[in-house]
């Protein structure tokens, strides 16, 4: 993995955790004891980030590390892969709301 596309995917998450703790990026800021705007460079600048700021942003999100690098399911499909991706964007109560949907769907399709 290139650099550029860690530090992409470390915003992504950031972005993506925050919003799905109904969090602001001023909110993050301030449990995470940063400065002012860094959670906006974070997300969309790709700046080199240290690791204690990580963890204090990890801390601040109540997220642990496989959380945070979504290690706990890896699957080799690609559209697996679309699903879950798409998925983790969405808010808590959608996703609840979709998978419900989808185990659902797959019990029909069983029928």
């Amino acid at each position: 993995m290139k650099t550029t596309n860690l530090r992409a995917y470390i915003g992504k998450r950031i972005r993506i955790l925050r919003i799905q703790k109904n969090m602001t990026q001023q909110q993050l800021e301030e449990y995470a004891d940063l400065p002012l705007k860094y959670a906006y460079k974070l997300e969309n600048l790709e700046p080199n980030i240290k690791i204690q700021t990580l963890e204090k942003i990890m801390s601040a999100l109540d997220t642990d590390v496989e959380t945070f690098f979504d290690i706990s399911l890896k699957e080799n499909n690609p559209l697996t892969n679309q699903l879950l991706s798409l998925l983790a964007e969405l808010p808590k109560d959608k996703q609840e709301r979709l998978l419900k949907l989808m185990i659902n769907l797959i019990e029909e399709v069983e029928k």
